[in-house]
Order: C-alpha cells, then sequence, then structure tokens
C-alpha cells in the first residue's frame, strides 16, 4: 500500500491508490551488461579509446521488473541464467531490489546472456548482444510454471527470448484472462502474426520503422505507422518518441502524451523504465492516457543517470514529476 505521501501525490497525479500492489510477472531476458563510455560511437572498422569500463545488470526484462518493482509493482520473473558467476551476480542483483526470481532457472553449459554497450557523451548508446541461456528459454518452461501466469495481474515481455516462447506465454495469459504487453525489442524484419496478440505493444519510434517498413521521423510518421500496427491485428499500440513523448494508438482512439523535462546522461534504461512503469500503471487503472503519462515521467527520470537498472526511478520521484507537470 501507499503511504500517506505517496497517496496525496498519487492523487494528486492522477493515480489513485488502489488495494495492494499490482502482481507483475515478466518473462524475459536477464543480461550482464559491459558498458564502455566513448566520446562517440565508432564507425565500422574504427578503433577508439574508451573512457571507462564498468559491467552493470542489464537484459530488457531483468530491466523492466527492476522498474516496475521500483514503481510500486510486486514483481517476478521468468527467465533463465548460465551457470557462472555473471548469472549468480544478477540472480543476487534482481532480488535486492525486490524482484521475485525464484521462477528463474539455471542452464548448465550455456552462458549468461551478454550485451556490449558504448554510450557517448550524449547519452546515445550502440549494443550488440549475446543471448545465451536467453535463448533456451522454452514452451516447457512456461507450461512448468502456468500457476505464476494465471496469478498475475498482468505478464511483460520482450523478443530477447524465442518468439515462440513469446507467442505461447501469450496464449496461456489470455487462458487465465491475463492482459499481455509486449515491448517487441529487439525489432524482427517481420514480426510473428501471433505477436499480434499481445493487448498493448510498446516499440519505439525505430522498432515501429522497422516493423511497419516506413521511415518514423516525427510524431505524424508514427501515427501512420502505428495505424499500419493496428490494422495489421494490433489492439493497442503505444509507440515511445523519445523527446517527443509517446503516442497511444487504438483502432477508436490515438492520443499524444507530452515529453517530460529530462538530463540526458544515459538513455539506455528509458525505454525499459517506460514498459515497466506502464506495466503498474495499466494493471492499476486499466487507463490508457494515465499509463502512458506515468510512463513517459518513468522514461525522462530514467535518463537521469547511468546505467539501466541503477537508473531505474523510485515510485514517489515519478508521482513528483507529473504533479510539478500538472
Amino acid at each position: 500500500m501507499m503511504d500517506k505521501k505517496e497517496k496525496s501525490e498519487a492523487e494528486a497525479a492522477g493515480q489513485p491508490e488502489t488495494a495492494g500492489n499490482p502482481r507483475v510477472l515478466v518473462v524475459g531476458s536477464i543480461n550482464m551488461d559491459l558498458v564502455i563510455r566513448v566520446a562517440s560511437i565508432p564507425q565500422p572498422g574504427q578503433t577508439i579509446a574508451g573512457r571507462s569500463f564498468s559491467t552493470l545488470p542489464g537484459g530488457k526484462g531483468a530491466n523492466q521488473a527492476v522498474a516496475a518493482a521500483r514503481c510500486g509493482g510486486q514483481v517476478s520473473m521468468i527467465g533463465r541464467v548460465g551457470n557462472d558467476d555473471f548469472g549468480q551476480r544478477l540472480l543476487v542483483g534482481l532480488r535486492g531490489y525486490g524482484v521475485d526470481v525464484s521462477g528463474v532457472m539455471i542452464s548448465e553449459g550455456v552462458s549468461t546472456g551478454v550485451a556490449t554497450i558504448t554510450v557517448d557523451d550524449k547519452g546515445e548508446n550502440a549494443i550488440c548482444i549475446a543471448g545465451g541461456a536467453n535463448l533456451l528459454v522454452s514452451r516447457e518452461d512456461i507450461e512448468e510454471q502456468e500457476e505464476r501466469i494465471a496469478g498475475a495481474d498482468i505478464v511483460v515481455m520482450q523478443l530477447e527470448i524465442p518468439p515462440e516462447t513469446v507467442c505461447y506465454t501469450i496464449e496461456k495469459a489470455h487462458q487465465h484472462q491475463v492482459p499481455v504487453i509486449l515491448n517487441p525489442a529487439p525489432a524482427p524484419e517481420k514480426i510473428h502474426p501471433g505477436l499480434y496478440q499481445a493487448d498493448v505493444l510498446i516499440p519505439n519510434q525505430d522498432e515501429t520503422a522497422l516493423l511497419c517498413g516506413e521511415p518514423v521521423n516525427d510524431i505524424h510518421g508514427a501515427k501512420l505507422a502505428g495505424t499500419a500496427l493496428i490494422r495489421r491485428g494490433a489492439k493497442t499500440v503505444v509507440v515511445t518518441l523519445g523527446r517527443r513523448g509517446a503516442l497511444a494508438i487504438t483502432a477508436e482512439h490515438m492520443i499524444h502524451v507530452p515529453p517530460f523535462s529530462a538530463k540526458i546522461v544515459d538513455t539506455a534504461g528509458a525505454g525499459d523504465a517506460f514498459c515497466g512503469a506502464f506495466a503498474v500503471a495499466y494493471a492499476r487503472e486499466k487507463d490508457l492516457f494515465q499509463a502512458t503519462r506515468f510512463a513517459a515521467a518513468a522514461g525522462a527520470l530514467a535518463c537521469h543517470k547511468f546505467g539501466a537498472q541503477p537508473s531505474m526511478p523510485h515510485l514517489d520521484m515519478v508521482l513528483r514529476l507529473i504533479q510539478r507537470s500538472c
């Protein structure tokens, strides 16, 4: 439950208190991020000197789980790590953030997922991922943990685990009347038709462009591309547009949520903060506009710090930013 301070802030920000915290189940990736800070991201064939190196917990699934937990969700995960040092460190870290990792399995003879990330002075990044144990998350894993799906208020997924597993999880969730949020990242050039069955798709503008085969350079382009995804079978599409805010689209409505002011230090966790925060707000209220606005505030705040999971904002920070912007 929210304390009195959080409750008053929530009411002022259009986020009234509800009984209990939403039960958010994240089915997705867990990676160790190997991060190098650079003046500028290298071009193909170019070698440049990095300013610093660090290992940070990551993976879109784990990042979104942390974001949801910090925004007030009761969060658990289904996924896989390798039987290695990275895997153990990542599980300890997730527990520290309040995420239930009893549904995370350990794969023998396979590495934990790893991402190499270069971050430049403007906060922009380039990422290369080796999926490792994430690629072994299977239909059988989902069947074995079906009770976790049935007990969730909302399920959140990405595409750093096999797409057939994602599609099967959507089916299982809907059998138990549990809504599904899908962040189609990294975006495939051709999306599996079963992925459109997710209740909410949350791509960024680059992912939207790749899915539609058309550029998305502004809000008008996002409207056209999002509408195209609706025609292909998506129920609700929320396109994140960075400094332009976000656009929520259904067959009946189209809502633009303006951006919140952000001090850009590192954008690596912004999209994941948006997805995790959206899941909590949407599970609480089932209000698309309020969930998108809440998520946009969380995404902006996530740009203020270096590193994906450490940058995820707490609930009170998000509520204060929304209140100041009213």
